[in-house]
C-alpha cells in the first residue's frame, strides 16, 4: 500500500533530523527558522503574491522584470541561506547546516501554504526535490498546459515529457535537456546502439592489448568512465531499492579492477593507442559539432555518426538502456498553494517555456573589441530546448553558421569552421527519441559511499565481495530512509 504524503514526509524528515546534532535542534523551533524572511520587490497593493523557494539568495533580484510588468502578480522569494556576512564576506556553511536548511524547507512546504514554486534550485541536496515530486508535494502541470496556447504538450518534446512523468503526472517541467552516452568507431564496436554489459565485454575481448577506454588504461579512470557516470541506474528512490549486488554491477566492477590502479595519481592518456569507447555528452546541436570534431578529417563527428562510421553505444546496462537524458531548470507548483496562487505561479513559470524566450536564451551572446574591431561570440547551448519550435529554429541557425565565426585556429593553423546539416541534427533528435531513461539526482552522501568503497577495491584495499556487500548494505539503508 502506498504511504500517505504525510507519513512519507515524517520518515523523510526524521532521517534529516537524525543527521543534525542535538545542539542544533532546539525545542519549539519554527519550521522556517533557517529560511530567510520573504524578500519583496516592487510591491503593488492588489498584486497576487507568489513565493519561490531558493537554496541561496540571488546575487541580484532576478524577479524585477516580471514584477515591473504590472501584470497583477508579484514574485517574492525565501532563501535558506545568505551569500555574504554582515561585512560583505562569503558565508561558509557546514554539512549539518545544509541538512538543517533542507529539513526546514521540507517542513515549510508540507505544513504551510506560503511557498508556491519549488525546483531543484530550492535545495542544497537536490535529491529531496526528486523525492517530493513522487510524494504529492506538487500539482500536475498538465492541468495548466492543456489550455495554454503557447505552452502545451503539443509544442513541447513529448518524449522527454513522458520520461519526466511520475505515475502519469507531470510534477516538474524541464527547461532543457541533455544526452549522456558513449561512442566508439564502428570498426571496434559494430553498429548496434545501446549495449548490454555482456555485449560491451564481448566487443572488448576482441580489441588489441594496448586498447584504451576514453584514452586511459588505469582502473580508476575506467571506473569513472563506464561505471561512475552511470551510478543512477543502480538506484530507484521510488521503490527505495538499490542494485549494487546485481550480476552486471559485479561484472563491470571486476572489469575495472582488471586494470592497474594509479592510486589517485594523475594518469597519462595514450592518444596513439586504439580507443574502444569515449564519453559522449551532447548538450546541444552546437556542442555535438565543436566538442567532438574528428581529428583526422576536421569534420563534424555527427556527420560520421550519420554515415555509420561511429556508433552511440550508451553505458553498458542490464537492459541495453544505458544512455540517459538529464534535465535542467525544472519548476514545480506546490499542491498546498491556493488555486488562485497556483494559477498565478503558472503565469510566472510559463514564460520560460515559450518559443520566443527559449530561442532568445538558448545561447548567450558576447561582444568584445579586439584591435579595434568588434568580435561577436556565443556561449555553448544550455541544452536542447524543450520547446519544439525553438529547438528547430536553433538547429537551423546553427547550420547556417549564425552562432559561429567563419574560421577558427587550432595549433597555429586556420581552418574553415565546419557546419552541421539539418540531417545531422535529425540524427541527434532520433537518438534522443530512442532513449527511455531520465536521469535523477544521486544523493551526494550515497555517491560518496559508492566511490569510497570502489576506490578502496581498485587500490587493493579490499576484495570485490566485501566491496559489494559494503556498498549494497550502506546504500540500502540510506535510500530506504529517504524514500
Amino acid at each position: 500500500m502506498k504511504m500517505t504524503f504525510k507519513k512519507t514526509i515524517i520518515m523523510l524528515t526524521a532521517l534529516m533530523l537524525s543527521a543534525v546534532s542535538c545542539s542544533e535542534v532546539k525545542e519549539n523551533v519554527s519550521v522556517s527558522e533557517s529560511i530567510s524572511d520573504t524578500k519583496q520587490t516592487s510591491a503593488k497593493k492588489d498584486d497576487i503574491v507568489i513565493t519561490i523557494a531558493l537554496a541561496v539568495e540571488p546575487e541580484h533580484n532576478e524577479f524585477d522584470e516580471f514584477n515591473n510588468a504590472d501584470n497583477g502578480y508579484r514574485i517574492e522569494y525565501v532563501a535558506s541561506r545568505s551569500r555574504l556576512d554582515d561585512n560583505g564576506g562569503p558565508l561558509i556553511y557546514t554539512t549539518e547546516e545544509y541538512k538543517k536548511q533542507d529539513f526546514d524547507l521540507i517542513q515549510r512546504i508540507i505544513n504551510k501554504d506560503d511557498i508556491d514554486i519549488v525546483g531543484a534550485f530550492s535545495f542544497n541536496n537536490p535529491v529531496y526535490y526528486e523525492i517530493l515530486k513522487s510524494k504529492g508535494a506538487f500539482v500536475d502541470l498538465y492541468e495548466f498546459m492543456k489550455d495554454d496556447p503557447d505552452v502545451n504538450p503539443e509544442l513541447m518534446n513529448k518524449h522527454v515529457l513522458e520520461l519526466c512523468k511520475t505515475d502519469g503526472h507531470l510534477y516538474g517541467l524541464p527547461y532543457s535537456y541533455k544526452v549522456h552516452t558513449m561512442i566508439g568507431k564502428k570498426d571496434y564496436v559494430g553498429n548496434k546502439q545501446n549495449w548490454t554489459v555482456d555485449e560491451f565485454l564481448e566487443h572488448w575481448d576482441k580489441m588489441p592489448d594496448n586498447t584504451t577506454i576514453n584514452g586511459s588504461r588505469n582502473a580508476e579512470n575506467i571506473y569513472y568512465t563506464i561505471l561512475r557516470s552511470n551510478l543512477t541506474s543502480y538506484v530507484d528512490y521510488s521503490k527505495a531499492e538499490v542494485y549494487f549486488d546485481s550480476p552486471d554491477f559485479r561484472k563491470l566492477l571486476e572489469f575495472c579492477g582488471s586494470f592497474e590502479s594509479n592510486h589517485g595519481e594523475k594518469s597519462e592518456l595514450d592518444y596513439n593507442a586504439p580507443n574502444f569507447v569515449s564519453v559522449y555528452d551532447v548538450t546541444g546541436f552546437n556542442t555535438s559539432l565543436f566538442c567532438y570534431k574528428d581529428s583526422n578529417s576536421n569534420e563534424a563527428l555527427v556527420s560520421h555518426i550519420k554515415d555509420g562510421e561511429y556508433t552511440l553505444v550508451g553505458y553498458p546496462d542490464s537492459e541495453g538502456q544505458g544512455s540517459y537524458i538529464s534535465t535542467n531548470g525544472e519548476y514545480s507548483i506546490c499542491s498546498h498553494s491556493s488555486k488562485e496562487k497556483q494559477s498565478a505561479a503558472w503565469e510566472y513559470i510559463r514564460q520560460f517555456y515559450t518559443e520566443e524566450y527559449q530561442q532568445n536564451h538558448v545561447m548567450q551572446k558576447y561582444e568584445q573589441y579586439i584591435n579595434g574591431e568588434k568580435v561577436v561570440s556565443y556561449s555553448a547551448e544550455v541544452g536542447f530546448c524543450i520547446n519544439n519550435n525553438a529547438r528547430h529554429t536553433t538547429a537551423e541557425r546553427i547550420c547556417k553558421g549564425e552562432y559561429s565565426n567563419p574560421t577558427y585556429e587550432n595549433k597555429g593553423e586556420t581552418f574553415e569552421t565546419p557546419l552541421p546539416t539539418m540531417d545531422d541534427c535529425e540524427v541527434i533528435e532520433k537518438y534522443v527519441d530512442s532513449i527511455n531513461r531520465i536521469d535523477t539526482e544521486l544523493d551526494r552522501p550515497l555517491w560518496e559511499i559508492v566511490n569510497e568503497e570502489i576506490i578502496a577495491y581498485l587500490g587493493g584495499g579490499q576484495d570485490i565481495d566485501t566491496t559489494i556487500d559494503h556498498i549494497q548494505n550502506r546504500a540500502s539503508i540510506m535510500v530506504s530512509e529517504k524514500a
